[in-house]
């Protein structure tokens, strides 16, 4: 008999087949192929051959032949796999049990993540190779058949040997049980990453006939070429005036400790430093060097992804190295059973160049979903660049540390933390080990040149005192920046401030980044025309946004929030004394929950009173080093226990926890739990995990040529053509609005959301999204919502 694990009907009516055996064999290649360069290629190819065991069975070649869309997943082929690893290694010494429930997690959950141990004290494993009714025998004769049994004995010892050179590495690094058992858990995502990598890609490309483009295993020719490219472009740069000359320097300086071994390194640049070419010089050398396979660039906001994409699309000149991955237009809720089309759409950051944001890169490696898990092996052996690293929630500071640990130490990553405002990773509750090393030490001279702002701390106003401060400061400049810390304080100081005296202007993430750029591209005219302006903004303005206001007004926040918006001010240094920037507190600000804001505003309130009483401890400057070491360590002493192990409140427990020793379910009510090594609940962290504090869900708006692609999106083309479907949905993601789930529930209800490109996508409806200020409530424009 012959097995198929997929099947397709062609345009004129014929079927087209894929077998079992091509299938695994197709997904193995390329599971290896993801973890050669970590030593995991072994490990990699058995799961990926063992992954879809279950397809050997009758019951399966007739739901293939039935093809009932309703019956998706009713037909269970992932234990089949689960079970064989587990009944043919889960004995004998911790090693080989440990490599076995490694490989059979990567299979079993490669459809959707499972709990170790779960809410019910329940072992997913133990579960999955005790269960029932699966025609288990019938699969496992059948692949036998074809797949003989020494091959998977020697598979299994030659992957038990490279997980055993991981686990032995993790041993001699950590002393903390909760620690190890933490980055166990990442290395059951890596190994699943690959398979779900490989059977994606193995089934796109028979179902939708998409293959990956392959690239070279050694890409130092690429980086080199790529380099030199960039440094003859670089050569052309002024180097005259006193920036320039310090621009240059911290680009020289990136490019001669690229040539430092791997790790984790921390480029500590100005605002205005060039940090987007020195890094992007330091990436391409530094892999040149340690022949990485992929360069990562991330940032905490599109505003700023979009401005660095453009410099890094200019300065490598290869735009086909280059993938953009910044948004979730296509929903990619984990699926069950088998796959649908949405899913195979999605991006696997097979590219050598990956421009992405820090939501992307967190969710790669917590969120529970599969696509989300998919793009783990990226990560290895590749340069990732974290831009605003303080924007990472302090929530998530120990999931966070010990990722890039295991990044660093297990994966073969090189990690380079930039900010203005180097967060004090070394004071968390699980520091980095060491301090990372920086790329540019801190030099008086070089810093000097960049010293173009002062900050002055105000006392306290009511929100309906502000306009009044906003109109005396506007008569002491020709522009100011007002920074607030929700949507609805900026849209009612826009209001109140409006004046035939000058010209006010809007930013906030209510409006669409297309709409934002509009209104950037006619803020900068009217500054460099010297025009009398005033911008009140959220926090979208903050950073990577190149513009220049006489004075920044900041509602307080955090120091870092602070710092960024005072990049927006006297940037090109047109003034040669500091221009003033100015914080202050709105004493009747509620910031609801905002805790991330709520904390970094309480810190800076108190490193505000400390200068207030003693400025000379940092040397009168609040904008110091001193003064920024002194915001970290107040932020993170004022934290309560576990704070920064991503609380999860409704369930008495943290995700540092569910990711690695899960005391909150295996304990001693689970009594079987002694015979596992793996206890993590992975499903219900990624269920659970969301890098901010509510999941939010974009929409595309009726704004400008959004109109036009909500039309084409509810076409029939769009429903039956796959690849016009995607490119659509790819133009739309500069016409979409991120959503709350609050805000969601609150226009589903006022009918001002629907449901497009066959239920993939949410739009918004007519007369919900302004011209000025984006987003609204309702057609009549009352109240505005809180982004």
């Amino acid at each position: 008999m012959e097995f198929y694990a997929h099947k397709r009907e062609m345009p004129d009516g014929a079927i087209v087949t894929q077998t079992v055996r091509e299938h695994l064999v197709g997904t193995a290649q390329r599971a290896a192929q993801c973890l050669r360069q970590v030593g995991l290629e072994h490990a990699g190819y058995l799961a990926g051959l063992l992954h879809d065991l279950g397809k050997y069975t009758e019951a399966f070649q007739q739901y293939l032949d039935e093809g009932d869309s309703t019956k998706r997943g009713s037909v269970i082929h992932t234990f089949q796999g689960c079970r064989y690893l587990m009944e043919q290694y889960h004995r004998g010494d911790i090693q080989t049990i440990s490599c076995a429930e490694l490989l059979a997690f990567a299979v079993g959950a490669h459809h959707g993540l499972f709990d170790c141990v779960d809410q019910m004290r329940r072992i997913g494993l133990q579960y999955r190779a005790e269960k029932q009714d699966i025609s288990y025998e019938e699969a496992v004769a059948a692949f036998r058949q074809e797949i003989p049994t020494e091959e998977i004995e020697t598979l299994f010892a030659a992957a038990s040997e490279e997980i055993n050179e991981v686990i032995g590495r993790m041993d001699r690094t950590y002393d903390n049980d909760r620690e190890y058992a933490f980055e166990t858990g990442l290395l059951a995502r890596l190994l699943l990453s690959a398979v779900i990598e490989g059977d994606r890609c193995d089934t796109a490309a028979f179902q939708i006939d998409a293959h990956p483009r392959v690239w070279p295993e050694d890409m130092a020719p690429i980086w080199k070429d790529r380099l030199e490219y960039l440094e003859e472009k670089l050569q052309g740069f002024p180097c005259g005036t006193p920036v320039e000359k310090a621009r240059h320097a911290i680009s020289d300086q990136c490019r001669v400790f690229a040539e430092n071994k791997p790790g984790i390194y921390r480029l500590n640049v100005p605002t205005g430093g060039g940090k987007t070419l020195s890094s992007l010089r330091y990436a391409l050398a530094h892999a040149m060097y340690f022949r990485k396979s992929r360069l990562i660039f991330t940032s905490p906001l599109l505003s700023i992804l979009e401005q660095n994409a453009a410099v890094i699309h200019q300065y490598v000149g290869d735009d086909s190295l280059i993938l953009e991955h910044h948004s979730n237009v296509v929903q990619t809720e984990p699926a069950q059973g088998e796959l649908d089309e949405r899913e195979l759409l999605v991006q696997s950051w097979n590219a050598p160049i990956i421009i992405t944001t820090l939501v992307q890169l967190l969710n790669t490696l917590f969120d529970g979903r599969t696509t989300a898990i998919r793009r783990f092996q990226a990560l290895c052996s590749s340069v990732i660049v974290i831009d605003e690293v303080q924007t990472v929630p302090v929530k998530m500071l120990t999931l966070f540390n010990l990722a890039l640990r295991f990044l660093s130490e297990q994966c073969g990553a090189t990690i380079v933390l930039c900010s203005a405002t180097q967060p004090e990773l070394k004071d968390a509750a699980h520091p980095l080990p060491v301090q990372p090393q920086e790329i540019v030490p801190w030099d008086a001279e070089l810093w000097a040149a960049f010293r173009r702002t002062e900050l002055h701390g105000l006392p306290d106003r009511r929100l309906e005192e502000l306009p009044e401060l906003i109109r005396e400061k506007m008569e002491e400049t020709e522009s100011l920046l007002v920074v607030c810390n929700k949507k609805n304080e900026a849209a009612y100081l826009l209001e109140e401030t409006r004046s035939p005296d000058y010209r006010s202007f809007h930013l906030s993430a209510g409006m669409c980044m297309q709409h934002r750029r509009v209104v950037l591209v006619s803020l900068q005219k009217a500054l460099a025309q010297r025009e009398r302006v005033l911008c009140v903004a959220t926090q979208v303005i903050e950073a990577g946004v190149d513009i220049s206001f006489d004075a920044v007004l900041r509602l307080t926040a955090g120091m870092d929030s602070i710092v960024q918006a005072a990049g927006r001010c006297n940037r090109g240094g047109a003034s040669s004394a500091p221009r003033p920037v100015y914080a202050v507190n709105c004493a009747d600000e509620t910031l609801g929950h905002l805790r991330d804001i709520q904390r970094g505003k309480t810190a800076t309130l108190e490193l505000l009173e400390a200068f207030r009483t003693e400025p000379e401890r940092f040397a009168g400057d609040l904008f110091s080093s001193d003064a920024i070491r002194y915001y970290y360590r107040a932020l993170y002493r004022d934290m309560a226990e576990e704070a920064q192990d991503y609380p999860v409140d409704q369930l008495g427990t943290t995700l540092f926890d569910l990711m690695g020793t899960n005391e909150k379910y295996a304990d001693e009510d689970c009594t079987d739990v002694e015979g596992f090594v793996l206890w993590q609940a992975l499903k219900t962290a990624g269920q659970e995990f969301s890098v901010f504090d509510e999941n939010t869900t974009d929409v595309i708006v009726p704004y400008g040529r959004g109109k036009q692609l909500i039309t084409e999106l509810c076409s029939e083309r769009c429903r039956v053509d796959p690849a016009y479907r995607a490119a659509l949905l790819k133009e739309a993601n500069g016409f979409t609005v991120s959503l709350y789930s609050h805000q969601k529930k609150r226009l589903e209800q006022e009918n001002a959301l629907f449901p497009a490109c066959g239920g993939c996508v949410w739009v918004l409806a007519d007369g919900f999204y302004d011209d000025t200020v984006g987003l609204i409530r309702d057609q009549k424009k009352q109240g505005f919502m809180e982004v």
